[in-house]
Formats: structure tokens, sequence, C-alpha cells
């Protein structure tokens, strides 16, 4: 008699979502709340999120909404005053009409609607080399293969993707269906120029294949100049798609959870119909809220006071052991190189072997909480957001740099 699988035999769980593990940042946020609560000190550098005063013209427009009781079901695609609001935010109004404007629940959503309206089970989507922690779930999810795009062995480009990286995977990944950057990158905060921008929208155009701009930190640029963007024609228009949101240009709105996505006409309408069945929009109060986020000229202050963040880590970082610390020259972030640790012990004995070890060790000695560079795939690094108050820069810094100063 053959054996059977019997139903309780069967794994519970889909394979697919046994391929990663929960969102890296919101561990983090976790465990500081645990640190905090057991009364330790904490220096919380690992979630990248604003902090500061909700802008009391958002809260007044949520408040309003449900004052005025618009809490009915509204358009899945989004409001129509939003999704109008989004082309002026983004200085798009004359290449694109609301029919190619999707509002989602946050950028996230955004993502996963586009992977799940132009991938087929098995096609390839491409990342940068250090790609954010959610975007590998994401693609599996979907049923796509991820893939980073390393660069050639020698590079000194620190992990930026040059169209000659880009060529050479879509070459050996013919059913490659999207490449995804992020600009300004999380975690190594670097900033592609608009002519780095331009040159891989073309390859993509060439390819056809979708060039998906992830901007969510657009407006949090140091540099002069302000944000690259993407030039738009007959050509790029067809296979653009840029997403943005509410989380992280304004201060406490991450948990607002909007998000859109600007692109072909084709491409959201396929993401409409999808988000119809899975969320049906929104939530028409927070849409409300970001009519009044973006409705008028951008307050810089937030940035200004980044900017200065920034420059009073970089001040206390000066001659941190064993690290290296990369330039910032938009987004929250740190990114630290700190291979020079590796093969050194701890004032316990154990040696450090992994950026896993050296985030452990900086929490453990020191509360010093960061995001360790193997959630992007790219172990020998830290990432460190300096969205937090100065006291916690100044004296996480002497604290992260007696703990390192103490590897032997």
């Amino acid at each position: 008699m053959h054996d059977t699988l019997r139903l309780d035999d069967k794994p519970r769980i889909s394979a697919k979502l046994g391929k990663f593990v929960p969102s890296l940042t919101l561990q983090l946020k976790r465990l500081a709340g645990e640190r905090e609560a057991a009364g330790l000190p904490v220096y919380d550098f690992g979630l990248g999120e604003t902090k500061g005063d909700l802008d009391p013209e958002i809260v007044e427009a949520g408040v309003r909404a449900f004052q005025e009781q618009q809490t009915m079901y509204a358009d899945p695609a989004g409001l129509p005053e939003l999704r109008q609001q989004v082309l002026r935010w983004l200085d798009l109004e004359q290449h694109y009409g609301i029919e190619s404007v999707v509002i989602t629940t946050g950028a996230k959503q955004a993502l996963f609607n586009i992977f799940l309206a132009v991938c087929n089970p098995a096609d390839c989507v491409l990342f940068d080399a250090a790609p954010w922690v959610s975007y590998q779930p994401l693609a599996v999810a979907s049923y796509a293969f991820p893939v980073a795009v390393l660069p050639l062995a020698g590079s000194d480009n620190r992990l930026k993707v040059t169209p000659a990286d880009l060529r050479r995977n879509l070459e050996v990944r013919p059913h490659t269906r999207l490449f995804l950057l992020n600009n300004p990158c999380n975690p190594t905060a670097q900033l592609y120029s608009a002519e780095e921008v331009e040159a891989l929208l073309r390859v993509c155009c060439e390819y056809k294949v979708y060039f998906v701009l992830d901007r969510l930190y657009w407006r949090i640029v140091f540099e002069e100049g302000g944000y690259p963007e993407p030039p738009i024609d007959d050509e790029t228009r067809q296979w653009l798609i840029q997403v943005d949101g509410m989380s992280k240009n304004f201060r406490r709105t991450g948990g607002l959870r909007i998000g859109w996505a600007v692109g072909p006409e084709d491409v959201m309408k396929a993401a409409v119909n999808l988000q119809s069945h899975y969320t049906s929009g929104p939530s028409v109060p927070d849409q409300h809220a970001a009519i009044a986020a973006i409705d008028h000229a951008y307050n810089p202050s937030m940035v200004d006071e980044l900017r200065a963040k920034r420059d009073l880590l970089l001040q206390h970082a000066e001659g941190m052991p064993h690290v290296k610390i990369w330039p910032t020259p938009a987004s929250f972030y740190s990114f630290w190189d700190v291979a020079g640790c590796f093969g050194k012990k701890t004032p316990s004995g154990k040696v450090i072997r992994t950026a896993d070890d050296v985030s452990e060790y900086l929490v453990l000695e020191a509360g010093v909480v960061t995001a360790s560079g193997r959630a992007f795939l790219q172990d020998g690094f830290l990432r460190l957001s300096f969205a937090t108050s100065e006291a916690h820069i100044t004296e996480g810094m002497k604290a992260a740099k007696k703990a390192l100063g103490a590897l032997r």
C-alpha cells in the first residue's frame, strides 16, 4: 500500500514566505523599545523614521475629514484631487494625467502593485547592489526572481550601478521585467546624478525593461542643485515608473501609510484593478491629510535640521576606530564600512566575523542600535540613521567610539 500525505502532514505556511524574515527595521524598533523598558541606555540609529511634530495643516485636514464623515469607500485609484496634487508635487502635470497616478497604502504597496502588475512567475527583477530590506520579499511574494546588480570586482564607485553593470545583467537575464533604483539610496545615502539616472533609464528603454525609480527621499538632498529628475519623453514615458510617498519627506508621517506611483497608464490601470481587490484603496482621511501636506511650497526646515545633524554625526564620529564612513549627500543615513572590525575580539573574547556581530556588539556593549549591512546584502557595513536627537548623536558616537576602541 502506498503511503499518502495526510492534510496535517503538509506545510502550514507557503514556501515563498519561508524565504524571507520580518522587516529588519521593525525588529530594530522593537529591540530599542525593549532596552528602554529595561532602563538601559539606548542610542537608536536603527530605524529610518522622521521625528518632530506633525504639521498642523496635516492634522487639521485629517480631523476635518473625520468630522465631515468622509470615511466611505472612495475610488480605489485614490481621490482625484490627491492624484492631481501628486502631479503638481512632482512637477509632472505637463507629462501625465491623473489616469497615470495611483494612491497606495504606503510606498511599499506601490512597489508590490508594480511587481504584481508587470511580472510573470520566474521573471527577473533587478535591484541596485545594496537593496532596501523589503525589495526582495516583495519580489519573491510576486513569484519573481530578485537579483542585485553588483559592480565588477575592483570597482571604486561605492556600489553604484553603472550602465555597463546593468547591460551585463540584462544580457544574461532575458526574462528581466524591471530594474528598481532607490535614489537617494537607502541604505548607502548615495545620490545618483541626473546623468547617471538618464543613462540607466535609456538602457532600460533599449531593452524594453521597466525603470522603477523609488524616490521616497527625494526632498532630502544636501547637495546644490536639488533632486536629479529623470527625463520624460516619448521613449522614457513608456518604461519609467516613479514611486513616492509621505513617510520620509515630512515630519512624523510614516504611520499615515500614504504612497503613490506615477507611470504608464496601462500599468497603473492594472495596479488599480489589483488594488481594488486587496485594499480598496488607502484610508480616505489620510488621503485628505496628504493633500494638505503637498498642496503648497515645501518647507525645508526638516532638511536643514537633518543637514546639521549629519554634520554633527560626522564631527563626533571622526577617528572612529576600525571604521570608514561614506559621504552622505542625501537621505538621513550614514553608511559605515566596518570590515576593519572583522577578526578582532570583543572584551569578552568573542571574535567579530560579520556586520551582524558588529551590530550586536554595539547594542550589548554600548546601547548603540544600528542596522547591519547583511540585511541589505552587503556584509561589512552598518547603516545609521541620524534622524534622532542631537544628544543621542553626541552621546551615541562617544559610546560607539569607546566600544569599538575596546576591540583587540
